[in-house]
């Protein structure tokens, strides 16, 4: 907590000092009164001896009602009285004086110090828009004019455009500030009088739509700011598409708070790009995937450290008789509650870089291992693998692959590394250079996922890979649709006409197998070739190769 600033006393401090100097001067008052009254009794008893040579009580009222210089003393009670009430007026007034100027300092202090927080620089860039702080206070007034009838329901919106990252790494600092700058006169461009832009850090916004007052009309003008942003950025000389995803929360219906409003706002937000929406409205349900996947880390986290995870291989059949034998490595998890999760449902779970490296280091280890045993029985087999789509953004990919290769004794040739397509699709500068540098050590890369709904096909044609895995949904289409055969087999041309060797997965039947052949595949992966198996599964099926 910071310290307060020293020229301010505490207001309970400037009350308690308030109330020591009234109670001093009340004290001093009555001290003067007693005092005051004993002089008169002393003064009108030695008169009384001196007029009548005795004390008596008629003597000493004769001599008060005889000596006028006796009712003079009388008074000074009543003066006393009276300086020590006038003393505590004064000191109240004072007292009351400063707590009022230093209560008109603090609040000139406290609005400064919220007009600056309200602009205090975010992570990434300073804009000069506000921040989050301001964006919740402004949520705060338009709640508080709602309870005051002063005016109806409204909006908050979230946003972000994935793009940071990818520009500061292949583009630099000065893009960045570009890039960003851009984005606010695009924002500002849409929103309303009535609207509050916000800038929370990075590329990320928050917009207070003051007029939304049902999910309607804030799809409405969600779809106006993802509209402004829709037309390409100019960095330099480079345009640069942007995609952006919105969430967007309601109140009342969504949160009767700041705080929760933008909460779930952000919440939708990472629920659109999680699914490839543009925007999405907060729903509750959503909490619960998050929440899960989440906890799902952690699982994941205990399970990698407490051999919660287990190898199998899928045998890659040569097609081809010039090619060599190639086993895939594919790591299973045994949920205690979820059951048994296959690689694709927890491989690119982990976002954060200690877990990120832990799952990576272990996939390597466990293959790597494992090939080391097998080598001598296959001596030009091939290990693949696929590791977490943010090891190539977060690690230093190709030093710790080799440092794993040297420790095994084995040779960069012997290892190929899948990547999903969305993953080499969108790598920036820094990700070719570490791509470049393990295909340089012989390390080969291989494109994971052709074939699926979101990846294109096309994908092979930018990015620089040695072979590309087709999903197992292409020969069950095939057999039954002669356009999908033809597409297979183009898709087979297109890719050896780019120099990459071609593995189809998901054979399940002799015909499958036999298509494969057809179109001019180089592997194939699946039951119809070979069932799944452990290590010890794997070396006794290579022992069985062996000749007698």
């Amino acid at each position: 907590m910071s310290e307060r600033p020293s020229r301010f006393r505490p207001l309970h401090t400037l009350d308690a000092t308030a109330r020591l100097l009234r109670t001093r001067a009340n004290r001093y008052a009555w001290i003067g009164l007693s005092i005051s009254s004993v002089a008169i009794v002393l003064a009108t008893l030695l008169v009384c001896r001196y007029e009548f040579n005795e004390y008596s009580l008629s003597g000493m009222l004769a001599v008060q009602q005889r000596n006028p210089a006796l009712w003079l003393l009388d008074t000074m009670p009543l003066v006393f009285l009276i300086w020590g009430q006038y003393i505590g007026v004064v000191m109240s007034y004072t007292a009351g004086a400063m707590v009022l100027d230093e209560t008109r300092e603090l609040r000139q202090e406290a609005d400064r110090l919220e007009y600056e927080l309200g602009r205090a620089p975010v992570l990434g860039h300073n804009l000069g828009l506000p921040n989050r702080h301001a964006l919740i206070a402004a949520i705060d007034r338009a709640i508080s004019q709602h309870d005051s009838n002063l005016r109806g329901a409204f909006s908050v919106i979230a946003l972000d455009t994935q793009h940071y990252h990818e520009i500061e790494q292949s583009l630099g600092e000065e893009a960045v500030r570009q890039y960003l700058n851009q984005l606010r006169e695009r924002l500002q461009g849409v929103i309303g009088e009535t609207d509050v832009l916000a800038h929370f850090g990075f590329d990320d916004f928050g917009i207070l739509l003051g007029s939304a007052a049902d999910e309607a009309e804030a799809k409405r003008q969600a779809s106006r700011v993802q509209l402004a942003l829709d037309l390409p950025i100019s960095l330099g000389r480079r345009p640069l598409s942007v995609r952006s995803s919105v969430g967007i929360a309601c109140f009342p219906k969504h949160g009767e708070d700041s705080e929760t409003l933008v909460r779930h706002a952000e919440t939708a937000k990472y629920a659109a790009t999680a699914q490839g929406q543009d925007a999405l409205v907060y729903d509750p349900s959503q909490d619960n995937v998050h929440a899960q996947r989440s906890r799902l880390m952690a699982e994941l986290h205990s399970a990698l450290y407490n051999e919660g995870l287990t190898e199998s291989f899928w045998l890659q059949q040569p097609l081809q008789d010039d090619e060599p034998l190639r086993m895939r490595f594919t790591p299973y998890w045994d949920h205690p509650r979820e059951g048994r999760m296959e690689e694709n449902q927890f491989i690119d779970l982990p976002d954060r870089l200690g877990l990120v490296h832990g799952l990576s280091l272990w996939v390597l280890r466990q293959g790597l291992e494992r090939l080391t045993q097998w080598l001598p029985l296959e001596p030009s087999l091939k290990l693949v693998l696929r590791l977490p789509a943010a090891a190539l953004r977060q690690l230093s990919l190709p030093e710790l692959v080799l440092r794993l290769l040297s420790a095994h004794d084995l040779q960069g040739a012997s290892l190929i590394l899948e990547f999903p397509g969305q993953t080499l699709g969108t790598v920036g500068q820094d990700e070719r250079k570490q791509l470049a540098a393990l295909r340089q050590a012989g390390v080969g890369i291989s494109l994971d996922g052709v074939g699926e709904p979101r990846t294109s096909p096309l994908i092979p044609l930018f990015t620089e890979c040695d072979s590309t895995r087709v999903i197992g949904r292409i020969p069950h289409l095939a057999v039954e649709s002669t356009a999908t055969l033809n597409a297979a087999r183009a898709l087979v041309q297109l890719l050896h006409a780019l120099r990459q060797t071609v593995v189809i997965e998901g054979v399940e039947s002799q015909a499958h197998l036999e298509l494969c052949r057809s179109i001019g595949a180089d592997y194939a992966q699946g039951p119809a070739v070979l069932q799944a198996m452990s290590g010890e599964a794997g070396e006794r099926w290579l022992r069985q190769r062996q000749p007698a």
